[in-house]
């Protein structure tokens, strides 16, 4: 295959990349706390040589980069249940898995029969010192600012907010919303538009592949004639 067609193909591979991320995105618009993947390309340069005299031609490799996640607060909504927790400033809830401790923004909690909170998926939530958080069915919970948790006069315990890392966030730089999520900081529209725009550049990529081919093949029928 020619050089070309090795570029252009690059070119190709990166745009389906960049397609799985944008579907990735997409797929998770209605996610609460979801953070959007955002996409970067990077050339590889190399040198083809020409000959000893004429020096060598510069040309580069299409590659995508590691995806960067987009920060940015999403909205902040009221919903009126008392297990839904958004965090508004910095950090993450801490969760157990079985994958181990992880931290989320998804704030869409529910309880088991025996009273602990747990995620969508049945993740628990830990405390400040790492445990899971258990409270009574018969009691209202309530949850301040700063994550702590109590039922009427009782303290149940205190949230742990954490970043990515699992480091501790100060106090002053969060506050938790009970009965309300953050949303998603996806655009769904201008994903589409994306969608739409390396759908093009995918097709352009291939229409090169092929010109390449058709003209390599072109060249071998030529000098079979000589």
């Amino acid at each position: 295959m020619d050089v070309g067609a090795h570029i252009a193909a690059s070119g190709a591979i990166a745009n389906e990349k960049i397609l799985e991320h944008v579907t990735h995105n997409l797929t998770n618009t209605s996610t609460p706390g979801f953070k959007k993947r955002m996409m970067q390309l990077e050339t590889i340069p190399f040198s083809l040589p020409r000959n000893d005299w004429a020096g060598s031609d510069t040309m580069a490799f299409v590659q995508l980069k590691p995806p960067v996640i987009d920060k940015e607060q999403g909205l902040v909504e009221q919903t009126g249940r008392n297990l839904d927790l958004a965090i508004e400033g910095k950090g993450h809830f801490q969760v157990s898995t079985p994958q181990g401790v992880q931290a989320i923004r998804n704030g869409r909690m529910r309880l088991t029969p025996d009273g602990t909170i747990v995620t969508k998926e049945g993740h628990p939530i830990l405390d400040d010192q790492g445990n899971k958080i258990q409270v009574d069915h018969r009691e209202r919970m309530e949850i301040s600012e700063n994550g702590e948790i109590r039922e009427g006069e009782r303290r149940i315990g205190r949230l742990m907010i954490v970043d990515e890392k699992g480091g501790e966030v100060e106090e002053e730089d969060y506050r938790i919303a009970q009965g309300h999520l953050e949303t998603s900081n996806v655009n769904s529209l201008e994903e589409m538009v994306t969608v739409m725009e390396q759908l093009r550049n995918h097709g352009s990529y291939l229409k090169l592949i092929k010109g390449f081919d058709e003209l390599e093949e072109k060249t071998i029928q030529e000098m079979g004639r000589i």
